[in-house]
Parts: C-alpha cells; structure tokens; sequence
C-alpha cells in the first residue's frame, strides 16, 4: 500500500495548524481575548517603531553568516546573492515548523550549488543558533541565580548532543540517498568551518550578534507595553521560550512560544500582558518579515 506524498504533506500541515489552534484555544480559555487587544492598541509607538532596528541590523548578519558558511564550502555567492536569497525563504520558514521552510534557498540556487549541499549549509546555520542560543541561557541563568531553568536549558544541551550524534549515526545506515546526501553536506560544512578559522569566528560572530539584537528587541517590545524584566533573567529565559518555539509542532513556533513566555515570565506581569508581547514578537519577527520577503521571491526566482 502506497502513500501519496502530497497528502501526507497536507495531512501533517492540518496536524500542525490543529494544534496551534487548539494550544491558543486553551490560552484564550485563561485570557480574555478584548484584554490583549486593549493592551496592544495602548503599546507605545515609539518602542515598536525602534524594535524595528535591530530587527533588520539582524537580517545582515543571517546574510553575512550564510555567505560564511558557503564560503567555507568553497562556494563563492555574493553578499547581496545570500540576502536576497535570505529574505525570499522568509515567507515559506515563518510558516513552518522550525524555520523548516528556509531550505526553500536550495531551490534559488539550485543552478549554482547542489540541492544538498544548500541544505546542508541551512542545517550549519540552524546547530550554531541552537548553540549560542544554549549559551545565552546558561550565561542569564547564572548571572541571575535563575536556577530552577537550569533543567531545562541542560535538557536542551542533551536532546542537541542527542540529535547530532543520531543523525552521525543514521548518515552510516542504508538511507535514502537524498538525505544521505543532506546529512553528509552538514558535517562537511561543519569540518570546512573548523578547518577555516577565520570563517569560524565570522559564523559565531553573526550568530551571536544575531540574538543579541533579538533580545535587543524584545527588551523593546517589552519596554512598549510598560514591562519591566531585569537583563539577566530575559538572557537566560527567553532562549529558552524560543527554543521551545522550535519545537516543530506549531506554526511558526506560535502557540508553544507564547504559551513559553506566559509562563517564564508570569513574575513581571500579567498573563494578557506577555500574550501581549508573545503576539507582538511573532508579529514582528515572523510575519511582518513574511510580507517582506515577498517581493524577495520575486527577485530571486528571476534569478539576479
């Protein structure tokens, strides 16, 4: 008996947008719905004007940072290439379950680079978020004494040391050659960074300036409905809402996200207030970005 790959796909689509629905059902249970509106038509102004800064500072360093990790393959693309390229997958990742959607960029470049190679230089960039993201937490948490997160972010650590070693060992077993392909283009783009230091600091380099103005701007969009949250304690939870957010069960990370700072942060304000938020992040970073992108996709199908 055979499975239509079609849908399959639009089976697990319908999966996935249950359960966002079905998680902001349940927030919508405890908040009511009138009070975070009220409480983002009060946002000031300002503050999401300027959220905007770091937001596109950020899309840069993701160019700059995939153009590292190509180039450590041996695979010159301009810098103006990868951010174009970088903005035109925005609108399939911030739909799909763990930014899944941004190995669309193997198919703009598809006459340039081998399909897996691209998706191996994708994965690259996903690990060092993972990791920096791991580190900021571990530094906040520390620096705070937040150490009941400590468990959490630890468990994190494993489930990543878990999946790396996994997908070594699953790359050695008689898999699909599509995918054997995509797993061996990872760890060669991994070893070709550790051979290039130069390369490799730029990579953690952007990765990191990448989420400093993440938390940049969320200390904004914070800061624009009137909530106070020390430095430290944002550094050390709100990676790990995000990571919880990459979980791929929702859309974009929405509801698991929202329902992840609601409770991490339910000691600085109200829970309509860091729905508030949470909606103003995905907001934001997701799909204002998302509308961005789309003429971005038109460039880059044209090819430049």
């Amino acid at each position: 008996m055979t499975i239509d790959i079609k849908t399959n796909k639009w089976v697990k689509l319908f999966f996935i947008i249950s359960i966002t629905g079905a998680i902001f059902f349940l927030i919508f249970q405890k908040i009511h719905f009138n009070e975070v509106i009220s409480i983002l038509i009060s946002a000031k102004k300002i503050f999401l004007l300027l959220s905007i800064v770091p937001l596109g500072v950020s899309l840069f360093f993701n160019a700059i940072r995939w153009q590292s990790v190509l180039n450590a393959m041996e695979y010159e693309i301009s810098l103006k290439e990868c951010f174009v390229i970088f903005m035109a997958a925005i609108p399939f990742s911030s739909i799909t379950p763990s930014k899944s959607g941004d190995i669309i960029r193997a198919y703009y470049l598809k006459n340039k680079i081998p399909l897996a190679n691209t998706v191996g230089s994708v994965i690259t960039e996903r690990i060092f978020d993972l990791v920096v993201l791991i580190f900021f937490s571990l530094i906040g948490i520390y620096f705070y004494g937040a150490h009941e997160f400590a468990l959490i972010i630890i468990l994190f650590m494993f489930l990543l040391v878990v999946l790396i070693t996994f997908t070594y060992k699953v790359s050695k077993l008689p898999i699909p050659e599509t995918w054997s392909l995509k797993i061996e283009s990872f760890f060669i783009s991994i070893k070709d960074l550790i051979k290039n230091r130069r390369i490799l600091i730029s990579v953690i380099l952007s990765s990191f300036f990448i989420w400093i103005l993440a938390i940049l701007q969320t200390m904004l969009l914070f800061s624009a409905l009137s909530i106070t949250v020390p430095l430290f304690f944002l550094i050390g939870t709100l990676p790990i809402a995000i990571l919880i957010g990459m979980i791929p069960v929702t859309l974009g990370g929405m509801g698991t996200r929202d329902a992840a700072i609601i409770i991490l942060f339910s000691a600085y304000a109200t829970s309509g207030e860091l729905l508030a938020v949470a909606l103003l992040y995905s907001l934001f970073r997701y799909w204002l970005l998302a509308i961005a992108g789309l003429p971005f996709m038109r460039i880059a199908t044209k090819g430049l």
